[in-house]
Order: structure tokens, then C-alpha cells, then sequence
């Protein structure tokens, strides 16, 4: 089922209620990002931020063509336009090698649509460019083309055609012209898809209900076996693996986590103001910070139909330092500490020019971590701290560039006084390496050291310090 098409029928089928408080699952902190439009199907990380789909509001069908859109959000909140004239986009994916994002759009019957039902690819880079003739496949090549995901160098795309007609899709590009064939089949609505590995997870819903299922495929199109379902206990529409490697997936509930064969809410409330959970869109998962970025609507209009949703796992934060009484008032995002040498306490980020750690993602000379501060912890490996507010936060020192370290500070001034559990992100604070006498590049060391004060009727102090050394890349 196309989702612009099911996103129509749950519109249409439920009543309104008094709006609910957003409730992260434990052991995660929730965030939002409110966009400029309303936010459709596809969310993909990338170095630095993530590629969103976004389009006017719409509760006919078809709606207009060519009214979507793809932005790209940095992790400060910058919000660049990438692409135009996508019809409904369904899903997306983010291939580093090539600076690449393919993108399913399932819009080719929509009046005055000059292409769609088929996969395309954007340039990274691009900006605001028109879609048409960027297709990998022609237009009406997959004509309920729905998740997206990539196998070694080629594509996987299910299509959504329902009544045992559904089936997963390979997608060939490495010859001059790209080739299909068929991965998988014999579903109903075919959903979201993930390739974990050498294992292919793909979800569909099942007629006549609607209930949901998930299979596991080896990456030769073999099945394995069920992995959850038939159950209503999850949704079906998009597919990621989280941190832990446990299975991701949205619908309704809007988003759950799957281990074991047992379906677990990671959010509710997000409804604007609907009696029903938020419908669960496009979900992913950054490789390093373990942040899961998912989209939502209520198909009210209201901020959580704009929202880039994002929870944060509390076990990926780091202390910093300070008294065990404060730890939680303030904790450290997008560093991991390692020891600098065998037996000694973690207490250093060390990160590789280039590598995952490196929110840039490119071997340029510079280390951009990704740097950025949790308030208000509820943080179970913190016995002795009760969160109880943060009133402010201040730059203590940084090397060796403090504007970058400045600008988290900034942003996160801007969120306090606050009792909340929340968390800012920074577009990255650079380390660069250090140019020897005879040209090479060497490790370098830099550090940003924060305060935040609390809510207390006597304000107490937590001193925390990142310590961030930059290696070269082999």
C-alpha cells in the first residue's frame, strides 16, 4: 500500500482527543527537530546530519505532483534544500562511497507527474535540484516502490503491491545500465526492509487484517526464517537496526523495538492531539552515537507531523567527570572515552581522520566530533544523582578551536532554565591534526570543558571535560 495512500485512510478513521505528553521508553532521552513542512517517509543519516523528505500538507488523493521535497538537516539544526519534484516519497538511503542518496518514489500516477515509480539518485551535494532524470530505473519500473536499502554495491527495493503480488526487488548498478530482478516474493503489502549483515530483514502486512510480520532472508534471497509476527504489536512500514543490533521498526505503534520476537514501544504520545499513536514513517540509526532519528504524523498539521524525532540511548553518554551527587545534570554526547593505555581508566574520545567518530565522514586533516550535552539524566548507572534541573551552562576552556566548542554552548544556553530531559547537538567540534616539520600529519589533542549549574535552592556545580585526540588516518 502506498503510504500516501494508507497516511489518507488512518487521517480519515480517526477521532480527535486531548493531546498526550511525548514519553520516551526508559533508558532513552526523546528530542525534536521541527522542519519547515510536514515530514514524508524518508529519514537517512549521513555524515554530519541526515536527509529528511518533507511536502506541503495534503489529505486528498492523489495530491499534486512534484511537491516534495528533500532537505538535509545538520545535526545544529541548518536546514538545506537538496532535491524538488518528488511525488510520495516512500523511503531513502545514504551510500557514503558514491556521495549518493537513493530515494523510492512511488508517485508516477499522480496528475502532472513527470516521473516516479521508480528509485532515484541524488548527488549529495546537490542543491535543490530538479528529480527528473535522475531515475536508476525508468519511470514505472516498480510501481508500488517502497523501502529502500543497500546490498554490497546494489540496491533492495520492496514494492508494495499487496495481494501476494508483493516482492523485493535487486537492483544491479554495476554494469553501464542498471539491471532488476527479483529478490523475494510472494507477499502482501511488502514494508520496510533492512539488510543486517549477510541477513535481509523484510516486513509486509498482511491481508485482510493488516496485522504485521517480519522475515529473515540470507543476502542471496533464501528465507531463514520468521523473525516476529503475524501480530499487532508492531507496525510494518520502515525497517533499522539500533545500536544493540535489535530490530527497529515503525507503523503502529509509531515506533518499537523487537527482540526476541517481542515488540516493545519506544515512544508514545506523539499524536497531535489525536486519540491514536503518532503513525510511525522513515526510521534510522546513526552508526556512532547509537541516536535514532524517526519520523511521525498525526495527519493534524500539528509540530509533530514537522518533527524530525530523535531518542537517545542514556547507555551511549558519557559522565565526564565531576562529583557522583551532579554526574547527571549534565552528560556528554558523541564521544566515546577509550584508554590511552592498558589498565588505565577511560577518560580520552579518540578518533580516527575520516572514520565513523568523524561527524564529517572525509580524511581531510581535521576530526569533527560530534560532540554535544544531555541535561537531566535519568541515568541508571548514576546511583547517587537525581536529576533535579539545570539553570545554565558555560564554556570553561577549550582547544584549539573554541568557536566550535562556543557554538554547542550557545545552543544549549538557549534551552535553559530547564527541569527536562534533553539533549543539543553541535555540527562538530574540530580537532585538527597536527603538519610535522617534514610534511606528515600527526596525532594532535584538544579538549572542551563545560559547567552546568543546578536548579537547587543551592545551585550546585557539574564540571565536566571532553578530552579529544585526533589520529591520522592509515
Amino acid at each position: 500500500m502506498n503510504r500516501t495512500v494508507l497516511a489518507t485512510f488512518v487521517a480519515l478513521s480517526l477521532p480527535v482527543a486531548a493531546h498526550a505528553v511525548t514519553t520516551p521508553a526508559a533508558g532513552y532521552i526523546y528530542t525534536r527537530e521541527i522542519l519547515p513542512e510536514l515530514t514524508e517517509g524518508c529519514v537517512a543519516e549521513a555524515p554530519g546530519g541526515v536527509f529528511v523528505g518533507v511536502g506541503p500538507a495534503q489529505f486528498s488523493f492523489p495530491p499534486p505532483a512534484g511537491t516534495r521535497s528533500i532537505l538535509f538537516v545538520t545535526d545544529s539544526g541548518i536546514v538545506r534544500t537538496v532535491a524538488t519534484g518528488l511525488n510520495s516519497i516512500s523511503d531513502c538511503v545514504y551510500d557514503l562511497a558514491s556521495d549518493t542518496l537513493y530515494v523510492t518514489d512511488s508517485g508516477a500516477e499522480f496528475v502532472g507527474a513527470v516521473t516516479g515509480d521508480t528509485v532515484l539518485a541524488i548527488p549529495g551535494d546537490s542543491d535543490a535540484i530538479p528529480v527528473a532524470g535522475l531515475e536508476v530505473l525508468p519511470t514505472g519500473s516498480i510501481p508500488y516502490a517502497f523501502s529502500i536499502d543497500l546490498l554490497g554495491g546494489n540496491l533492495l527495493v520492496s514494492d508494495a503491491a499487496g495481494g501476494g503480488a508483493g516482492s523485493v526487488i535487486e537492483i544491479d548498478l554495476s554494469g553501464m545500465t542498471p539491471s532488476a530482478s527479483t529478490f523475494a516474493s510472494d507477499f502482501d503489502y511488502t514494508g520496510g526492509l533492512v539488510v543486517d549483515g549477510s541477513n535481509v530483514l523484510i516486513s509486509e502486512a498482511l491481508q485482510p487484517g493488516f496485522d504485521s510480520a517480519i522475515y529473515s532472508y540470507s543476502s542471496a534471497g533464501a528465507f531463514q526464517s520468521i523473525v516476529s509476527g503475524p501480530t499487532y504489536d508492531h507496525g510494518s512500514v520502515d525497517l533499522a537496526m539500533d545500536a544493540d543490533g535489535k530490530v527497529l521498526v515503525t507503523g503502529l505503534p509509531t515506533l518499537a523495538v523487537v527482540d526476541g520476537g517481542v515488540a516493545t514501544p519506544l515512544v508514545t504520545g506523539l499524536n497531535g492531539g489525536q486519540m491514536f499513536d503518532a503513525y510511525g514513517g522513515g526510521v534510522a540509526v546513526d552508526p556512532f552515537t547509537g541516536r535514532i532519528d524517526f519520523l511521525a504524523s498525526s495527519f493534524s498539521g500539528a509540530d509533530d507531523d514537522k518533527g524530525m524525532h530523535r531518542l537517545i540511548p542514556v547507555d551511549k553518554l558519557e559522565v565526564g567527570g565531576g562529583n557522583t551527587t551532579t554526574d547527571c545534570a549534565m552528560e556528554l554526547y558523541g564521544v566515546e572515552l577509550v584508554s590511552t593505555k592498558p589498565g588505565q581508566r577511560a577518560r580520552s574520545a579518540i578518533c580516527v581522520d575520516g572514520a565513523a567518530c568523524d561527524a564529517d565522514g572525509v580524511a581531510d586533516g581535521v576530526c569533527t566530533f560530534p560532540l554535544g550535552v544531555c541535561f537531566n539524566v535519568s541515568d541508571p548507572r548514576l546511583a547517587d544523582c537525581t536529576p533535579v534541573g539545570v539553570q545554565s551552562i558555560e564554556l570553561r576552556g577549550a582547544k584549539p578551536e573554541v568557536d566550535s566548542a562556543q557554538a554547542l554552548v550557545d545552543a544549549a544556553a538557549a534551552l535553559l532554565p530547564s527541569a527536562d530531559s534533553t539533549c543539543v547537538f553541535s555540527d562538530g567540534v574540530r580537532v585538527p591534526l597536527r603538519v610535522s616539520s617534514g610534511g606528515s600529519l600527526r596525532a594532535s589533542k584538544g579538549f572542551v570543558r563545560l559547567r552546568a549549574v543546578t536548579d537547587d535552592v543551592r545551585p550546585r556545580k557539574d564540571n565536566d571535560i571532553a578530552r579529544l585526540v585526533c589520529e591520522p588516518a592509515l
